[in-house]
C-alpha cells in the first residue's frame, strides 16, 4: 500500500506571540507526507530551489519517505512562506507568500507512481490537483486540499477538484465562504450536495467534522495545555486520515473513515506541540496509537436507562 503526497515544500518564517523562527521546513506537502509515513509507505511529490538545504532533504529521507518524487528545479527558489499568530493562536496573518519554483513548475510522476493506492493533493493549482488524479490507474481514495489564494484565484477550479475526490479537506472559514453560511453542519451539506463526496471541515483547537450523504461525525479537539505552533496541523490531519485508510487492508467503509478522523486527529494534535513539521520529525507510532485511545475516551459514555 503506498500513500502520493503531491503539494508544496517550503521554507517558513513563522511567528507566534511567544517565539519565532525563520526558514523553518514547511509546506503543505511536507507535513502531510510526514504524518501519513507514521501508517504506510509515502511518496513525495514536489518541487523545491536549489537553495533548499540538503539537511532538510535528509530530515524527510530519515522517515522513511520516497523522495524520488521531490524534483531540484536548476536555478529555481523553495517556495516560501511567513505567518503571524495571534494570542489565541486560532487566528494568523499571511505576512508573505513566495511562489518560486511553485509558480510554473509541472509535475511529472515517476516510473511506477501511478499505482499509487491512495493520494493527497494538498493546496495548489487546482488545475494540476486534477491532473494528477487523471493519471492514477486505479486509486483506492483520493483527498483534495485548498486555501484562500486559489479559492479567490479559481473558485470554479476549486469546487471541481472538491468533486473529482473522495474526500474534501477545507477549514472552517473556507467551508463557510464557499457554501455561503456561517453554519459549519449546514455548509458541509451543501458542499455534499454541490458534488463533494465527503468533506472534512478542520475546526482548529476544536477538532474536526466528517459530512457525506449518509453520515455526521464530529471529533473533539485533543485537550493541549500548550500550543506552539498551529501550521501544518490540517495538512497532518489529511495525512493521518489517508496514511490510515492506505493501511486498512478491507474496502474502506463508515466505521474506517471515522477511525481515519480519528487517528487524523491524533496526529495534528502533536504537529502544534513544535514548530513547523518539527514535532512529527520525532513521533512515533507507539505514541499516536497511544493518543488514539485518549481520543477515544474523551468521547465515551454509558448509555442511560
Amino acid at each position: 500500500m503506498t500513500l502520493l503526497v503531491a503539494g508544496w515544500v517550503a521554507l517558513d518564517e513563522i511567528e507566534t506571540p511567544f517565539a519565532r523562527v525563520e526558514g523553518s521546513l514547511g509546506g503543505s506537502a511536507t507535513c502531510a507526507a510526514l504524518a501519513g509515513a507514521q501508517f504506510t509507505d509515502v511518496r513525495l511529490l514536489a518541487a523545491v530551489g536549489e537553495d533548499f538545504p540538503a539537511v532538510e532533504r535528509e530530515k524527510l529521507a530519515g522517515r522513511g519517505i520516497d523522495l524520488g518524487g521531490l524534483t531540484t528545479v536548476p536555478g529555481g527558489e523553495t517556495s516560501r512562506w511567513g505567518g503571524r499568530y495571534h494570542y489565541d493562536m486560532n487566528t494568523r496573518d499571511t505576512t508573505y507568500t513566495v511562489l518560486g519554483v511553485n509558480e510554473k513548475w509541472q509535475p511529472v510522476l515517476p516510473e511506477g507512481w501511478a499505482g499509487s493506492e491512495t493520494a493527497f493533493a494538498a493546496a495548489g493549482d487546482p488545475a494540476l490537483q486534477r491532473d494528477l488524479f487523471r493519471k492514477l490507474t486505479a486509486p483506492r481514495a483520493t483527498m483534495v486540499d485548498t486555501i484562500q489564494f486559489f479559492i479567490d484565484a479559481d473558485r470554479e477550479g476549486v469546487e471541481e477538484s472538491m468533486r473529482a475526490a473522495d474526500f474534501v479537506s477545507i477549514n472552517e472559514d473556507e467551508a463557510r465562504q464557499l457554501a455561503g453560511t456561517p453554519s459549519i453542519a449546514k455548509a458541509g451539506r451543501a458542499l455534499v450536495a454541490g458534488g463533494a463526496a465527503a468533506v472534512v471541515i478542520k475546526l482548529g483547537e476544536y477538532g474536526a467534522a466528517y459530512i457525506d450523504e449518509h453520515d455526521y461525525f464530529v471529533a473533539p479537539g485533543y485537550p493541549l495545555e500548550e500550543v506552539v505552533d498551529p501550521t501544518g496541523a490540517g495538512d497532518a490531519f489529511a495525512g493521518g486520515f489517508l496514511g490510515y485508510l492506505d493501511s486498512v487492508p478491507a474496502a474502506v467503509n463508515a466505521g474506517e473513515i471515522r477511525r481515519a478522523v480519528i487517528y487524523g486527529s491524533a496526529v495534528a494534535s502533536f504537529t502544534v506541540e513544535g514548530f513547523g513539521p518539527s514535532r512529527l520529525l520525532t513521533l512515533t507510532r507507539a505514541e499516536v496509537e497511544q493518543r488514539y485511545r485518549e481520543f477515544r475516551a474523551l468521547t465515551h459514555f454509558e448509555a442511560g436507562e
